[in-house]
């Protein structure tokens, strides 16, 4: 490969959105640490490559400040650019290519980095979350900018629009990728902060709210949470034949599954779930997952940012650990009952909602 460059911060940012929204292609490279004698961040070169890249990577890199990537502390003084350092070798899949000449850091390395830059373990678990979700923001990680639950796609006029587009957002990553990834790191910056939060991070979440609903679930109490355990999001529950006749469709997908409990917690987002049509929808479907024996607990916007509406929903949940008999259910009352621990909850609620103001 001839000199390329490695987007970073901001940049970095930017142009993973594309890759996540479909607009950009992403290829796995071979390159496992950046050489000087490849890795370049002039800005002769820079420009060479912004005239080559499509039209939507030309737009992020022809914004002010762009952010490149160098292994070494070389005399960098270019108008417009700003320099992070990767010194380190790194494991295999370290990297992505989005054009000639043109490197990105592969998911797992991103998550890293980006843990590097936030102290808050609610917001890592925010970006980890979206990562292995089925949503994105309009700038990764960048919850101020508006989610999406579509990929866009450009209209008669070439405008970008997600109208009418059911193409949903893939996973960027896994819960199980990035945690393989990180166990062969070593001794490299945001390491701790990255491992920290993947221990807590779930698969398959589809928006922001539910989200917070599912890492105030299972969170340990001790961290701000709940402490409930097994929970799956969004998994695919197939009727069995037995039942068959009892429902409307072979499969189903709760939204927060809680498996132990045979409860599904579903986030009615105002959005999605409004509208007649919508209402009589999410009342069948309702009625089908409670046929399987699932119990069906709806979370709504208010309950979800109030936090004694919380509290009476998980209080709930614990009479139904009671009543069903759990070796550990009085321990996991006190834990959720103890005054330092719903201090800890009020606290991290506030961290994990999306700014306001919200609507989902």
């Amino acid at each position: 490969m001839q000199d390329y460059i490695v987007l970073a911060g901001p940049t970095l940012d930017r142009a993973l959105s594309l890759v996540r929204f479909g607009l950009v292609t992403a290829t796995p490279s071979d390159i496992r640490r950046l050489e000087r004698s490849g890795c370049t961040g002039s800005q002769r070169r820079l420009k060479e490559i912004q005239q080559q890249v499509p039209p939507e990577l030309r737009r992020v890199l022809a914004a002010g400040g762009v952010h490149l990537m160098v292994p070494d502390e070389r005399d960098y003084h270019h108008c417009g650019i700003t320099y992070h350092l990767l010194k380190s070798a790194l494991p295999e899949g370290s990297f992505m290519q989005l054009c000639e000449g043109v490197l990105v850091p592969a998911w797992p390395l991103y998550y890293m980095l980006k843990c590097r830059e936030i102290p808050s373990l609610s917001a890592r678990l925010m970006l980890g979350m979206e990562l292995c979700g089925s949503y994105g923001h309009t700038v990764v990680g960048d919850r101020a900018s508006g989610a999406f639950y579509h990929k866009p796609w450009r209209d008669a006029d070439g405008k970008l629009t997600t109208k009418w587009n059911y193409s949903k957002i893939e996973p960027a990553t896994t819960v199980a990728e990035l945690q393989k990834y990180l166990q062969q790191q070593r001794g490299v910056k945001g390491l701790c902060r990255a491992r920290e939060a993947t221990r807590y991070l779930l698969d398959g979440s589809a928006s922001p709210c539910e989200s917070a609903l599912a890492l105030m679930a299972t969170l340990p109490c001790k961290l701000g949470g709940y402490g409930f355990a097994g929970m799956e999001l969004n998994p695919t529950v197939k009727v069995r034949a037995e039942k068959r006749h009892l429902t409307r469709s072979d499969t189903y997908h709760p939204d927060g599954y809680l498996c132990q409990l045979e409860t599904d917690l579903e986030y009615e987002s105002d959005e999605n779930h409004s509208g007649p049509q919508a209402v009589r929808h999410d009342k069948a479907r309702r009625n089908d997952i409670q046929a399987l024996g699932i119990e069906v607990k709806d979370v709504t916007w208010e309950m979800l940012s109030h936090l004694d509406s919380l509290d009476l929903l998980f209080e709930q949940l614990l009479q139904k650990e009671f009543e069903l008999g759990f070796d550990a259910q009085r321990r996991h009352r006190r834990s959720v009952r103890n005054a330092d621990n719903k201090t800890a909850r009020a606290a991290r609620l506030h961290e994990l909602l999306p700014p306001l103001p919200y609507e989902e």
